[in-house]
Formats: structure tokens, sequence, C-alpha cells
């Protein structure tokens, strides 16, 4: 997967930009880099680890970082919403388009 970039997220808004879009690509990017960050952390350890509580059980317990990184693949998914670039908000437009030219 490459790294998003302003100039790239740019491209995908095209003529639809608007400047209140400066602050949203700006949070895509910093999450982004969150996101990034979780995923290798996660991949050099366990999704799994033992946990001995106070009266000295031991369980398991799902690595906590999966959860923060499910949480940022939630933001990053909502920032692409609110941008209006999620795949089915372009199969809505193209299907809006193929309707106005049916109606010709």
């Amino acid at each position: 997967m490459s790294v998003p970039t302003r100039k790239k997220l740019m491209e995908y808004i095209g003529e639809s930009y608007k400047e209140s879009d400066e602050e949203l690509i700006k949070l895509y990017l910093e999450t982004h880099q969150v996101y990034r960050r979780l995923k290798a952390e996660i991949k050099k350890s366990d999704l799994m680890f033992e946990y001995t509580n106070k009266a000295g059980a031991t369980n398991p317990v799902k690595n906590p970082l999966v959860g923060e990184l499910t949480k940022a693949v939630q933001t990053l998914n909502n920032l692409l919403k609110s941008m209006g670039l999620t795949p089915a908000q372009r199969k809505k437009v193209v299907n809006e388009d193929d309707d106005d030219f049916k109606n010709f």
C-alpha cells in the first residue's frame, strides 16, 4: 500500500475540492501515519498476551494495539466519507451520471 499524500488526495477529490477539505486532508494524513505505526508495532508483537491479575490468575488478553488499529481504520474511513472518496460514494456518482445519460 502506498503512503497517501496531500497531492494524491487532492487528485482524488478533483473538482469537488473546497477549502474546508484542507483540515480533513490534514487529519487523514496524520491518522494514516498513526495507522502505519500501529500496524508496524502489531507485526512485531503477539496478538495475544498473558495477563496476570491481582488474584494471581493468568489469562490470555488481546493486544490493546489491535483495538487502537481498529479505531484508526474507522477514523480513516469516516474521513474518506467526509471527503466523498469511498468506493460506494464514487459508484453512486457514476450511477447518477448513467441515469442522466439514459434520460437523454
